[in-house]
C-alpha cells in the first residue's frame, strides 16, 4: 500500500475518519494527534521490508526511527494518556542457534539488517517514553505475519506466483532460500492480539507476537502447491536471495497467551485463504 492509497480500507469508508500524513513530517504528525486526540494508538506505520532496508537504509532509518520519535513526542506534548502499542519486530534479536529456540523477549539485541537496527531504536524509544515520561507504551515484537491481502512477503509471493501459473501467466515460480525456518501467524489473529495488548498489556513489558510453531520455507511452498491442487514447478534463483537470512526464527508467545490470547486460525487455512485472495484479485486484473 503506497502513501495516499486507501484501497485496503475502502470497506470502512463512512465508518472511520481518515487523516492522511507522512510520519516523517513532524508538524503534520502533531496536527493529526491534536485533531484525533486518541485513547488508543496502534503504531504500525513503518518501512517494513528487510530487502528494502538493504536498498535504501537511510529512508528506513528516517521512517522508522524519526517517525516513531515524532509520534511519541507529539503524544507527550499533547498531554494525552492513550494506550500506545508500538509494533516492533522479532528481527531485533538477530541470528540464533536452534538450541536457543523458541526466542524469548529477554534475549539481547543482535540486528543483522538496517531494518532490524531501526526496530531496535523504535523498541528503545517506546521504553524511553514509558520510563522517563510515564506514558503507557506497550511494546510488541511480531514474528512473521501473513494472510490474505498481505503483499510483499514470501507466503504472498508464493501464493500469487502459483495462481499466476494456474492462469497461464507464467511457467515457473522463482523463489529464494527455502532452507530457512520461520514462525507464521495469521494477520487476523495478530489484529486480535494487538487489541488484547492495548487493553491488558503492561507498559514495562514487551511481548512476542507469534504462533510458536516452526515451518521450513520448503514446507510452506509444498503446502501451497498441495492446497492449489495443481502441478507447479519452482526453482531457486540468485536474484531472490537476500544478503543474509537468519536460518531459524521461532518465538515464545507464553507472555501473550497469559493475557488470554492464542492463535485461532490454522496455518493451512491461512494459506488456502491467500490462494483464494489472489485468484479473486488476479481475476479482476489486479497485479
Amino acid at each position: 500500500m503506497v502513501y495516499g492509497d486507501t484501497a485496503n480500507i475502502e470497506h470502512l469508508r463512512g465508518r472511520i475518519a481518515i487523516l492522511e500524513g507522512d510520519l516523517k513530517d513532524k508538524g503534520r504528525v502533531e496536527v493529526i494527534i491534536g485533531q484525533a486526540r486518541p485513547d488508543i494508538v496502534f503504531h504500525l506505520a513503518a518501512q517494513s521490508f528487510v530487502t528494502a532496508s538493504w536498498e535504501d537504509p537511510e529512508e528506513t532509518l528516517k521512517t522508522n526511527v524519526l517517525g516513531t520519535f515524532y509520534l511519541l513526542d507529539a503524544l507527550r506534548k499533547a498531554s494525552l494518556e492513550p494506550s500506545i502499542v508500538v509494533v516492533g519486530s522479532s528481527s531485533v534479536h538477530g541470528p540464533r542457534a536452534e538450541a536457543e529456540m523458541p526466542l524469548k523477549e529477554s534475549y539481547d539485541f543482535q540486528p543483522t539488517s538496517m531494518y532490524a537496527v531501526s526496530k531496535v531504536a523504535e523498541d528503545m524509544l517506546g521504553h524511553f517514553y514509558w520510563r522517563v515520561y510515564g506514558m503507557k507504551v506497550i511494546r510488541v515484537r511480531p514474528f512473521n505475519m501473513t494472510g490474505p491481502r498481505k503483499t510483499g512477503d514470501a507466503c504472498s509471493d508464493f501464493s500469487k506466483g502459483i495462481v499466476e501459473i494456474e492462469k497461464g501467466l507464467r511457467q515457473v515460480l522463482e523463489v529464494g532460500n527455502l532452507e530457512t525456518v520461520r514462525d507464521f501467524t495469521d494477520g487476523r489473529d495478530a489484529a486480535r492480539a494487538l487489541w488484547f495488548l492495548a487493553e491488558k498489556g503492561v507498559s514495562e513489558e514487551v511481548y512476542n507476537l507469534c504462533s510458536g510453531r516452526a515451518y521450513k520455507m520448503q514446507e510452506v511452498i509444498e503446502k501451497l502447491i498441495h492446497l492449489s491442487g495443481n502441478e507447479v514447478r519452482y526453482q531457486v534463483t540468485a536474484d531472490k536471495m537476500r544478503p543474509y537470512d537468519d536460518p531459524i526464527y521461532v518465538g515464545d508467545n507464553s507472555k501473550l497467551r497469559a493475557l488470554g490470547w492464542e492463535p485461532q486460525i490454522p496455518f493451512e487455512q491461512t494459506l488456502r485463504d491467500m490462494l483464494d485472495y489472489w485468484r479473486a484479485s488476479l481475476g479482476q486484473g489486479s497485479v
